[in-house]
C-alpha cells in the first residue's frame, strides 16, 4: 500500500469519477482504475459503488475516506517539519490562473525558482476557478474579479485598476487626446469578455467613456500587442504590460484619470493538505505581486 495510492483514492472521491481524477493528474484512466483495484484488494474491502453512470462511497469507503485525511493530513505535516530543517523543499505546485496574467507572474514565478529550483512550478490556463481547481487538480488559482463560490479559502493579493494606454508612434501619428472627448477621434482597441460582451465602455471613477471599437479580442495579450503595434488606443491593467510600460512602448493616455479597481485573488480549496512547497509559493506571490502594482 502506498502513499500516493491513498492520495489518489482522496482525490477520486474528490472529483467523483476515476476519469476526472485521471485528468487532474495527467494519468491513463485505466492506471486510475487499476491502482483503486489494487487498494481495495489490499484493504480487503470495496470502498466504491460502481455503476455505468455513478461512483459513490460505500459504507466501509466513507469511514476509510474520513478517517484518511487526517492520517495523510498528519504525514503532510511531519513532512513539511522535515524539509524545514533541512531547508531544501522539494515538490511540483500547481497553478491555474488567467492567460492575461503571464506577462506579470512569469518574471515572478522565475525569481522563485532562482530560490528554490527543486520545486516544479505547472502552469495551467483557467477562466473557472470553481470548476478547475478540482478538475485540472490545481493546488490554487489566481482569479480576478468577484467570487461567486463560498467554498473556497480566498486571499486578496491586491486591487487591480485600468488606465488608458497607447503607444509613441499612434500618438506621434494622430495625436496625444487632451480630454476625455477627444477620444472619440482615436482608434480603440477593446476587449472582449468570456462571456462575448465587449468592453468598449471604459468605466473611470468620475466619467464612462463609450469607444467607437475597431480591434477587438478576447485575450489581453493579443490587445496589449495591438497596442503597442500602433493600432489604436487601449484600456487595460498595467499589470497586463509591465515590460512594455517599462520599456517606453506604451505610454498612458490622460492619467488624471483613473479608473475603478477589482480585486486579485489567491484561491484554495482549504487550509487542510497544504505542503511546504505550496504554502512557499503562495507567501511568495502574495509579497511580490503588490509590488508590481507601483509603475
Amino acid at each position: 500500500m502506498r502513499i500516493e495510492d491513498l492520495k489518489l483514492f482522496t482525490i477520486v472521491v474528490k472529483l467523483g469519477s476515476f476519469t476526472a481524477a485521471a485528468t487532474a493528474l495527467d494519468l491513463p484512466r485505466a492506471n486510475v482504475s487499476r491502482r483503486i483495484g489494487e487498494l481495495e484488494k489490499s484493504l480487503n474491502a470495496q470502498l466504491f459503488f460502481r455503476t455505468t453512470r455513478q461512483l459513490r462511497l460505500t459504507q466501509h469507503g466513507e469511514i476509510y475516506y474520513r478517517d484518511l485525511l487526517e492520517v495523510l493530513e498528519g504525514l503532510e505535516q511531519a513532512k513539511n517539519k522535515l524539509l524545514d530543517i533541512n531547508e531544501k523543499p522539494i515538490g511540483k505546485v500547481k497553478i491555474g490562473f488567467l492567460p492575461e496574467g503571464d506577462e506579470a507572474l512569469q518574471p515572478v514565478l522565475a525569481k522563485f525558482q532562482q530560490l528554490y529550483p527543486d520545486i516544479e512550478i505547472d502552469l495551467r490556463i483557467t477562466n473557472n476557478y470553481a470548476n478547475d481547481i478540482y478538475s485540472q487538480g490545481l493546488d490554487f488559482v489566481i482569479y480576478a474579479g468577484k467570487l461567486h463560490d463560498s467554498g473556497f479559502i480566498a486571499r486578496r493579493i491586491l486591487s487591480l485598476g485600468r488606465a488608458i494606454y497607447a503607444s509613441p508612434e499612434y500618438l506621434n501619428l494622430y495625436g496625444v487626446p487632451k480630454t476625455l472627448a477627444d477620444l472619440k477621434d482615436h482608434h480603440a482597441i477593446c476587449y472582449r469578455w468570456p462571456d462575448g460582451t465587449l468592453d468598449n465602455s471604459w468605466d473611470l471613477i468620475s466619467d464612462t467613456v463609450k469607444m467607437s471599437c475597431r480591434f477587438s479580442c478576447n485575450h489581453m495579450g493579443f490587445v496589449r500587442r495591438a497596442i503597442v503595434g500602433g493600432q489604436g488606443i487601449g484600456f487595460m491593467p498595467p499589470l497586463y504590460a509591465v515590460s512594455a510600460i517599462e520599456s517606453g512602448e506604451l505610454v498612458r493616455v490622460l492619467p488624471e484619470y483613473e479608473s475603478k479597481k477589482e480585486d486579485v485573488w489567491l484561491i484554495y480549496p482549504d487550509r487542510k493538505g497544504i505542503s511546504l512547497t505550496t504554502r512557499l509559493l503562495i507567501d511568495f506571490l502574495l509579497q511580490e505581486l503588490p509590488e508590481l502594482i507601483k509603475l
